[in-house]
């Protein structure tokens, strides 16, 4: 593969790494202009005047050029099918580059030891900069950028020599290129007003049809501040963008307008950006700050989608604040080299590679406020609108998440009538599982597809979180014949101490309420109606978690509570569960629960009148006397015990839900044996049931 690479700033930032002694000047501007040409740029200028008095050169009629070709492409790409593809299928990339002004003014140029160095370089408002690219039986590009108040103030800059050739590192070998070239100083680059053309056109059988167009504007374009790859500040005024493309499925023109007000960038390290790639710099585990803040106002996008389809995106505000960077080991430089070289890295390479990239960044905070979706159909009268007040990300690094958050979303006219809105929710305390078992576990998913399959536990225990936990308040969705459903509160965090089985998790849902007609279950409705319930409300809340010094498993709290039906509560407590049990449930559980021991546990029903009228409606269904269907099920409740085979256990639960049935109030069995009871002797018992309600000192009572 025969290439030719371009890289070119705006002041182009170039040495020639010839000269030795300090030039300033004409002699100097000469020595910038052939390190230029070196580089295979062409340069033509007008005339040259030189002020030796103010120490200001002007050029008139200045252009330079840059371009070539890239050969031995694979037309079709890597497709990981074909890595060895015939030569004579590959394509290659012309690219032409050049900028040119009326005049180019530079005050204080001087030169030492291949160090340039200016007090003001500046365009005059006439500077174009056309950009164009083809590739060989496929299309071309072309972007034609006008540009008015370009200038560089105190810009000092070094370029070392072009890089040796070397087939086996294409892309490597440019790093200490562009090492340097970040490292340029300036105390500001500014561009006041650039407007630019956009062209795309795509070559099908033998003929050129334009598939894209579109236009572009910058206003107050400025990067101040540069010193040895820091740069203090970027801000963009105003960002004006529209594109018509062709849609390949119906051919349709689709427009798109695009707008932003001021952007800003501040204290940002373009360093770490090749410390990402270089191999030569060792992981520390230190933390820079690539970009401290940003923030950006007023955006906007309008975008056809086709057949009289619009979706419309505004947001007031979005903002960030540290995006940091630590050195993670990769070989991203390395794959490039080979991909360059027509060789198909491994598929594992690839993904871990990717992995470690975005292990290698951190953001502390970043959120957008004011957001506003509005989706237009041709027919349709009201557009379906989501206006969203604000949206958050925080703590985002390769160790977790700390929190994602939505507040104040709204949609009032979703398609059929609908609607939704939400107060807001909340998804957080993301822990994510240590990278090397994770590591592994790709490479071993890469090697052997259907591992997955056949060992999920283990899958699942390299990739799912330590942690997780959501918050959701005020949601309500209303359908059209249904009603509004909606839930006060709900709330759940799980984590884990051995993965991937939970050892604590806690849930709770808060007004929960759903019209009894949305269930879609006439038998059921009337079954709720009869009880005087046209609407379910309920709450819930579960507690469970593993000591593991203690090795109690504490189900603490298990409760349903529904209006117009009752309250239900469970708890439970076991002893000596041991960790193998949530290490391998499926080899190790069964004997890890031999060895557990059952502590005590609790049922209790607290009515809330379903108890009553359930007995009215269905004994009036069955055309019974209501104290003849009670008697009924008190008796049903009491031969359920007949296989315990123990007649005292049998009374005492005829007794209780006999006094339940009669004055609705509350029921509670309790299971309470004196000492901790080993689960292998409640199941040794089984063969002689009479004794468990004594083993485990089983208590029924009504009110």
């Amino acid at each position: 593969m025969r290439t030719t690479v371009l890289s070119v700033g705006f002041a182009l930032a170039i040495t020639p790494g010839i000269a030795s002694a300090q030039t300033t000047g004409l002699e100097a501007y000469n020595a910038y202009v052939a390190g230029l040409k070196d580089l295979g740029f062409t340069v033509e200028d007008g005339a040259i005047n030189y002020d030796g008095t103010t120490d200001t050169l002007t050029i008139s009629g200045a252009s330079l050029g840059f371009k070539g070709v890239i050969t031995d492409l694979p037309a079709e790409g890597f497709d990981g099918d074909d890595a060895d593809a015939d030569a004579s299928e590959n394509t290659s990339l012309s690219y032409d580059l050049s900028l040119s002004a009326g005049t180019v003014t530079i005050e204080g140029l001087s030169e030492d030891n291949n160090v340039f160095s200016a007090d003001r370089w500046s365009y005059s408002d006439d500077t174009s900069l056309t950009i164009s690219a083809s590739i060989d039986g496929e299309g071309r590009f072309l972007a034609d950028a006008r540009m008015s108040g370009a200038k560089a103030e105190n810009y000092s800059f070094t370029i070392p020599e072009l890089p040796a050739e070397d087939p086996g590192s294409q892309a490597s070998r440019w790093l200490p290129f562009f090492k340097t070239l970040l490292q340029a100083s300036y105390d500001e680059v500014r561009v006041d007003t650039t407007a630019m053309t956009l062209e795309a056109y795509a070559d099908e059988d033998g003929n050129e049809a334009q598939v894209m167009s579109g236009t572009v504007q910058l206003d107050g374009y400025l990067m101040a501040g540069a010193v040895d790859g820091k740069i203090a500040r970027y801000s963009l005024d105003k960002m004006t963008q529209t594109l018509e493309t062709r849609d390949e499925t119906s051919r349709q023109t689709l427009t798109q307008t695009t707008s932003q007000g001021k952007t800003v960038y501040e204290d940002m390290d373009a360093n770490a950006l090749i410390a990402l790639l270089d191999p030569d710099v060792p992981e520390t585990g230190d933390q820079v700050t690539v970009i401290r803040t940003a923030s950006a106002v007023d955006y906007s996008t309008r975008q056809d989608l086709g057949d009289g389809t619009t979706i419309a995106f505004k947001i007031d505000r979005s903002s960030m604040d540290d995006l940091t960077f630590v050195k993670r080991e990769n070989d991203f430089l390395d794959l490039m080299d080979k991909m360059i070289a027509g060789e198909l890295p491994e598929p594992v390479d690839i993904i871990t590679n990717v992995f470690q990239i975005y292990r290698s960044f951190a953001i502390a905070d970043a959120r957008v406020s004011g957001i506003d979706v509005s989706i237009e159909q041709a027919g349709v009268d009201t557009p379906a609108k989501v206006t969203i007040k604000e949206a958050a990300l925080t703590n985002v690094s390769s160790d977790g998440i700390g929190e994602m958050m939505l507040v104040g979303v709204a949609a009032p006219d979703l398609p059929e009538g609908a609607a939704m809105s939400l107060e807001w929710a909340a998804l957080g305390d993301i822990e994510f599982a240590d990278f090397a078992p994770m590591e592994s576990m790709i490479a071993t998913l890469v090697d052997n597809p259907d591992y997955g399959e056949e060992n999920p536990l283990d899958v699942l225990r390299a990739f799912m979180p330590r942690s997780i936990s959501y918050e959701v308040e005020g949601l309500k969705v209303a359908v059209p014949d249904a009603g509004v459903t909606s839930v006060n509160r709900a709330e759940m965090r799980m984590s884990s101490t051995v993965p991937p089985i939970p050892t604590s998790y806690y849930a709770k849902n808060d007004g929960i309420q759903i019209p009894a007609k949305a269930l879609g279950d006439p038998e059921v409705e009337a079954f709720l109606e009869a009880l005087g319930i046209s609407e379910i409300i309920w709450s819930d809340e579960t507690r469970l978690y593993w000591d593991e010094a203690t090795k109690e498993l504490n189900l603490e709290r298990l409760t349903f509570e529904m209006e117009g039906v009752g309250r239900a509560e469970a708890s439970a407590r076991f002893g000596n569960v041991p960790k193998e049990l949530f290490q391998d449930p499926e080899g190790q559980g069964q004997m890890a629960l031999i060895v557990a021991q059952f502590i005590d546990a609790r049922i209790r029903f607290v009515d809330d009148g379903v108890t009553e009228n359930g007995l009215a409606h269905i004994a009036n269904d069955q055309n019974i006397p209501v104290n003849v269907f009670r008697e009924a099920l008190t008796e049903q409740a009491a031969e359920m015990t007949a296989p315990i085979q123990n007649a005292a256990f049998t009374e005492m639960v005829r007794s209780a839900v006999s006094r339940f049935l009669k004055n609705p109030g509350e029921i509670t069995v309790s299971l309470k044996p004196q000492a901790p009871v080993p689960l292998a002797q409640i199941v040794g018992s089984l063969a002689a049931p009479q004794t468990l309600p004594d083993l485990l000192n089983i208590q029924v009572k009504a009110n």
